[in-house]
């Protein structure tokens, strides 16, 4: 006759997944497979007497999140994954996702139990892939400023040319010039097309949350920016506290905002102009800056900014075009985070975007 009990026990065992039970009244583990061992690197006969130096490697500024959902895990109003880092002093930090549960027996007796999966492998590619995505968004953004700014260059210099030759000896000059002229119209175009497509694609695409130092990803994103031939002048500087700033978020989609952010201020920021990038903490939320000392947006332009084609799309001090997508792109994705992004801007002092978000529920 098939025993349940007996065979849900050996399916436990032979996971590779860690299983537990907690006894709540007896603060004891009653039971963990043999997956814990290879996992955490313990012995499962030893597993109580373990606990506290697995505790010690929760990082700090986890603890009041972890608290919370410990206490709500304890009386089964825990219903969610919950994803714990553990800090290794050997080698990478080790991410595990909790699913779980919770029973309570005819006398009354609570126990807290589940499975839990390692994700540091899936927690590695994805921060690889969002680096990658980060370093692709700033690049484009840095090819859409340079390289256009290039083509836009050379289109005026082939106005100027014509307008000085008078009439050429060779009749195919005139022809030849209108080609460069058209050509880089077009490559022009092609530059800020492709941009503007990879954003919108990008926008449409569902958030990832997850709680990330949004100081160390705000400079990470700024580093090409900063490195690429031509920006030193301008002088981009970056300020964030010394501790981290920790906040939920899709940090692909986020640092996108403030690559664009800071593509704009390029545009309309003079050589000897400065750019400013700041991450800090407010009473309620987190938040992020992009001042520049530029030209500034007129009062009667600043109402429409964040329309979808606005009207108040200008092209750059070096010519460069603009479709009126990029500050509503912005918008979207700060909104689906429940934030705000405002501006404050005069003419010819300068103009400063902050995007305010959510508080994290832990802090």
């Amino acid at each position: 006759m098939l025993n349940p009990a007996a065979l849900f026990l050996d399916q436990a065992e032979q996971s590779p997944h860690l299983q537990f039970v907690y006894d709540v009244l007896a603060q004891q583990v009653v039971f963990v497979n043999a997956a814990y061992e290879p996992l955490l690197r313990g012995q499962r006969a030893h597993v109580n007497a373990e606990l506290p130096a697995l505790l010690a490697r929760l990082p700090p500024d986890d603890l009041p999140l972890l608290q919370r959902s410990w206490r709500q895990w304890q009386i089964g109003d825990l219903h969610h994954e919950l994803e714990v880092c553990l800090r290794r002093v050997d080698g990478p930090d080790q991410w595990l996702c909790f699913t779980p549960y919770w029973y309570q027996d005819a006398a009354g007796q609570a126990f807290v139990s589940g499975s839990a999966r390692d994700l540091s492998n899936e927690k590695a590619h994805r921060h690889n892939s969002e680096k990658f995505n980060a370093k692709k968004n700033t690049v484009l953004e840095i090819l859409s400023h340079d390289l256009a700014g290039a083509f836009i260059i050379l289109q005026q210099l082939t106005d100027y040319v014509q307008e000085e030759m008078g009439t050429p000896a060779n009749a195919k000059v005139p022809e030849m010039l209108d080609l460069m002229r058209q050509t880089s119209q077009k490559s022009v175009a092609m530059i800020h097309d492709l941009v503007d497509q990879e954003f919108l694609e990008s926008a449409t695409i569902p958030l990832r949350r997850e709680r990330v130092d949004l100081g160390q990803q705000v400079q990470l994103s700024l580093e090409p920016f900063r490195r690429a031939p031509g920006f030193v002048a301008r002088q981009l500087r970056y300020e964030a506290p010394a501790e981290p700033v920790y906040a939920e978020v899709d940090p692909n989609k986020l640092l996108q905002v403030v690559s664009n952010l800071v593509t704009n201020a390029l545009k309309f920021t003079p050589d000897e102009g400065h750019i400013v990038v700041k991450v800090e903490y407010q009473p309620k939320h987190v938040r992020i800056v992009v001042a520049d000392e530029g030209i500034g947006i007129p009062a009667a332009l600043q109402a429409n900014l964040f329309e979808r084609f606005t009207p108040a799309r200008r092209p750059g001090l070096r010519g460069e075009p603009t479709t009126g997508l990029g500050l509503s792109l912005c918008q979207t994705i700060v909104q689906l985070h429940h934030g705000t992004l405002t501006v404050a801007s005069q003419e010819g002092q300068g103009t400063t975007f902050t995007i305010d978000l959510p508080m994290p529920a832990a802090r």
